[in-house]
């Protein structure tokens, strides 16, 4: 007499959550990388490294890979950055990029909201 082994999945871990999560994580990098360029483009007007608003324009968040977002001035979007964001970045009254990152750093409530957003609604 042959023997029959039946394995049923139920959980959580077994339908395919993990997919989800990352999908949702995805979802919350992106946002959180449109919401960090838009904090750059706040700190860029006149006579606060802002000339003809070029690297205003420039400035965008975007997803790069899975799990990966990326605030830069011009590569995601047009292939290489601004030439000049470096020396405005690198001026101490100035440094945009790096006061979004501090910010983004300490997760403030908004990252936090965006987060729980995105990834319960791709698990519920």
């Amino acid at each position: 007499m042959k023997g029959q082994t039946k394995v049923v999945t139920q959980g959580n871990f077994f339908d395919h959550r993990n997919e989800r999560f990352a999908k949702g994580l995805n979802d919350s990098i992106l946002d959180i990388a449109v919401l960090g360029s838009a904090k750059v483009k706040d700190q860029l007007y006149k006579g606060h490294g802002f000339r003809t608003g070029y690297l205003k324009s420039s400035v965008h968040g975007g997803l790069v890979k899975n799990l990966q977002g990326q605030i830069d001035a011009g590569k995601l979007m047009r292939g290489r950055n601004v030439r000049y964001a470096i020396f405005v970045e690198r001026m101490p009254r100035f440094r945009m990029f790096r006061n979004v990152a501090r910010w983004l750093n300490k997760m403030p409530s908004e990252v936090a909201e965006i987060i729980k957003f995105h990834v319960g609604a791709r698990l519920n």
